[in-house]
């Protein structure tokens, strides 16, 4: 790896060098406050919501490539006039010298250059919307040295798309001044979409700050003044000169510097703190200036950081014999999981730039934060219940500020409402919650039990004549928009989720004492799993759906699009597939589909536009959702093979499109090596295996989850806590400490036979247990369980125990 490696804990992310492929960056949030900051500290920061509370500045077309503008140090020696940064960018000089380590909540940057070693430690601490820069200068030369440094930002306030698109007319409304040794700036025009009628007629409600703990010399506003006309970053005229002009003023392109001077004997240091920030009132900067205005409040601040991750990351941890996923399943995924949960997919280097939450989104990345954080993953079940309509549809995606949204149509939608709610219910065990009322999004409330059942019975109200689930705008696959707009497409995904949530809907009405509706659900689905394999199966394995006009897409008899991943992926995960076409359909992925990086979402990708089919014609061959390794459904594909049995194929996928592996050849994949891309280019692309559009992806909560409660084979369950492990037949022993309903189970598995799954005893706290599923403990206590696999005695297979025991 010659970009850098896992510190030994696996808990930081060394990169030593700064030229990185793409950017490699770091998410640095209190779930407020937002800084996306790379190995050289580019990157730019919003509140709230990107879209409308920007305050640093991103160039979309420029920012994968140049990674620029950034969070600069700029550094001067006054004898020579010699200019360079702390942060190697903008120069981009000599790579010796530099190195970066990305942390849980914090980043840190070195570059020592010129005789002067210099260090950038940012962090966003989790109860004030700051980030904090910890910059240090230390004189390693042999002489007396005059260093100059001047900390650098480009604000960009409020209204990142109009700002983008009319930067010049959005510049008349800028302020800026500086007051009490902080620079100040705001907008005097907030684009802000209050209502769906009229135009905005606002001021931004917020302030923008820089301030630092050294004494400040000189400060600029003001674009002009401190870059001057025909030069740019790396020459600025300021600078240059030696001196900034104290520029402020209005309606004028702006950013933040500040002009620091340091008199430095041979191995003197110094340290000083910037603070990049936001306020609703000025005083507020103030009061966080005071805070830390200090190295030592700075340092306790971001010991701040440090603790709130290490008790996040303690709740689920595993021991396993495969270093690589423990450092996956222990820090890295779970990390990347958090931030996509508090940010959707609003924002990334790649793809957002507007203030959207997903409502199919939002609800697969709280799966992930269930089991480590039960609280924060209740308040937002409600919150994405408030987004459906009482006749149990919902809205797609909408802004959080305004709460104004769309509806789209798409089939999947309510299903992922019923699983977020029923997987909340397994793992808290909070049936009262059922009866909690929830108001729709345009009035009216019911209880959380309505929610779902509208939900479910808006679904099977939009059935074919086959009775297969209408596709209508889309499912899932956004990229299949053109299949159902007729209102005759069908969906065998959605099929699927549907026959899945009939189950598990049916099994905590029988639970609650809901009998007749849990019969009903029991009929829709054995009437489901009828019209699917006599409609659906092509043969050799499912086909994808059917299109307004009725012909077969994913099927042998395409050119193009032969088979999709999903489609065979969900029909096991249902258990809508017999378990002879279940082991069919998931034989034909691993021979068809199969690559050196995973398996691709469907194969061949299309050459050619297919108006018929919609936008994912469109992408070019192998890129997005056109016969790509898409990583999010190779989660489900995992936890097909789970059901199935086969831990070696289950984890060989695993492996496959782990940015554990992926990362080990950096100049091919180019993506961050410690975090999940959306995709992988597929075999159809020139840049097969090439990752795109990290972070913000729902891979990372579904492939935490199916590590955790398929591979391990910990999950939750009503009556209790499930054990069915599913590993690779190499692994001998493995140990999972997991809180479940406030008390801790500390799980350890030996696997004397080398068996992929099979549970043949298990012990709690030294007594034979005759159950798979584990007994609720109380609250505050720790129990020993200890799981010997192998195959078990009698007649009865193993999966079907465990059907028997959770439904």
């Amino acid at each position: 790896m010659n970009y850098g490696r896992f510190s030994d804990d696996g808990r930081e992310y060394i990169i030593m060098r700064p030229d990185t492929p793409r950017p490699w960056v770091n998410y640095l949030t209190n779930g407020r406050y937002c800084a996306i900051c790379s190995q050289t500290g580019g990157g730019y920061s919003f509140f709230e919501t990107s879209g409308y509370n920007r305050i640093t500045r991103e160039y979309p077309q420029t920012v994968v490539l140049q990674d620029r503008p950034g969070r600069y140090v700029y550094l001067r020696d006054v004898e020579t006039g010699q200019l360079w940064s702390a942060n190697w960018q903008p120069f981009c000089g000599d790579r010796a010298g530099f190195t970066a380590v990305h942390g849980l909540g914090y980043t840190v940057v070195g570059y020592t250059h010129n005789g002067i070693e210099s260090s950038i430690t940012y962090y966003v601490p989790p109860r004030d919307d700051v980030e904090v820069w910890m910059v240090r200068l230390k004189n390693i030369s042999d002489r007396h040295r005059r260093i100059q440094a001047f900390p650098f930002v480009k604000w960009d306030l409020a209204n990142y798309a109009y700002n983008a698109t009319e930067s010049s007319f959005a510049a008349l409304f800028h302020e800026t001044m500086f007051e009490d040794d902080i620079i100040f700036a705001t907008t005097r025009f907030w684009n802000i979409a209050i209502s769906a009628v009229g135009n905005p007629n606002t001021r931004w409600d917020k302030w923008a700050f820089m301030t630092s703990s050294a004494p400040i010399e000189a400060f600029d506003t003001l674009d002009e003044e401190f870059i001057g006309v025909y030069r740019s970053l790396v020459d600025p005229k300021a600078l240059c000169d030696g001196r900034l002009t104290n520029s402020s003023g209005c309606g004028r392109d702006i950013l933040a510097a500040l002009q620091h001077e340091f008199e430095l004997a041979p191995q003197q240091e110094e340290k000083f703190v910037v603070l990049v920030g936001v306020v609703h009132h000025k005083e507020e900067a103030l009061a966080l200036k005071r805070r830390y205005d200090t190295w030592d409040e700075a340092e306790r601040g971001l010991a701040e950081v440090r603790k709130y991750w290490d008790a996040y990351l303690e709740r689920t941890i595993c021991e396993t014999p495969h270093r690589e996923f423990d450092i996956a399943f222990n820090v890295w995924n779970k990390y990347q999981a958090w931030v996509t949960s508090r940010w959707s997919r609003m924002d990334s280097y790649y793809i957002g730039g507007g203030s959207i939450i997903g409502f199919r989104d939002s609800w697969q990345d709280m799966l992930a934060i269930l089991p480590n954080d039960p609280d924060w993953a209740k308040e937002r079940v409600v919150y994405l219940l408030q987004h459906q309509f009482p006749d149990g549809s919902t809205l797609h995606n909408w802004d959080p500020l305004t709460n104004i949204g769309v509806k789209t149509g798409h089939s999947d939608d309510p299903l992922w409402l019923v699983l977020g709610v029923i997987e909340y219910i397994k793992e808290t065990g909070d049936l009262v919650f059922l009866d909690e009322s929830v108001p729709y999004y345009d009035g009216g409330s019911e209880t959380v039990r309505q929610h779902v059942v509208r939900a479910l019975d808006y679904t099977l109200a939009h059935m074919s004549d086959r009775g297969i689930p209408l596709i209508m705008a889309a499912d899932w696959n956004d990229g299949l928009d053109y299949v159902g707009r007729q209102g005759r497409g069908e969906s065998a995904m959605v099929a699927g989720h549907l026959a899945w949530m009939l189950r598990e809907v049916a099994t905590l009405m029988w639970f609650v004492g809901s009998d007749s509706l849990a019969q009903k659900y029991i009929d829709e689905r054995e009437k489901l799993i009828r019209s699917i394999n006599d409609n659906l199966w092509d043969g050799e394995w499912y086909i994808r759906g059917t299109r307004d006009d009725g012909q077969a897409f994913g099927s042998s008899r395409n050119i193009e699009g032969r088979i999709y991943l999903n489609a065979q992926s969900w029909m096991v995960i249902s258990g809508a597939a017999p378990r002879a076409r279940a082991l069919r359909c998931m034989d034909s992925v691993k021979k068809h589909l199969d690559t050196p990086y995973g398996p691709a979402l469907f194969l061949p990708a299309y050459r050619e536009p297919d108006p018929k089919m919609g936008i994912i014609t469109r992408f070019a061959p192998g890129t997005k959702e056109n016969g790509t390794i898409f990583c999010h459904p190779t989660c489900w594909a995992i936890m097909a093979e789970c059901i199935l049995g086969r831990g070696d194929r289950a984890f060989e996928y695993w492996s496959k499109v782990s940015f554990m592996s992926r990362g080990k050849d950096a100049e091919t994949y180019k993506s961050e090596p410690y975090v999940f891309s959306e995709y992988i280019h597929g075999p159809d692309s020139k840049y097969f295996g090439q990752g795109e559009f990290s972070w913000m992806t729902g891979t990372a909560a579904w492939m935490w989850k199916v590590c955790l409660e398929w591979i391990l084979g910990v999950r939750a369950e009503i009556r209790g806590l499930l054990v069915d492990p599913c590993v690779p037949s190499e692994w001998e022993r493995f140990r999972v400490r997991r809180r479940f309903r406030r008390a801790v189970y500390d799980i350890e598995v030996v696997n004397p036979e080398h068996v992929c799954q099979g549970v043949k005893e298990i012990i709690v706290d030294g007594k034979p247990h005759d159950s798979h599923i584990l007994p609720v403990f109380a609250p505050g206590e720790t129990h020993e369980v200890r799981v010997i696999m192998g195959q078990p005695s009698g007649a009865e297979r193993f999966e079907e125990m465990v059907v028997r025991e959770t439904t």
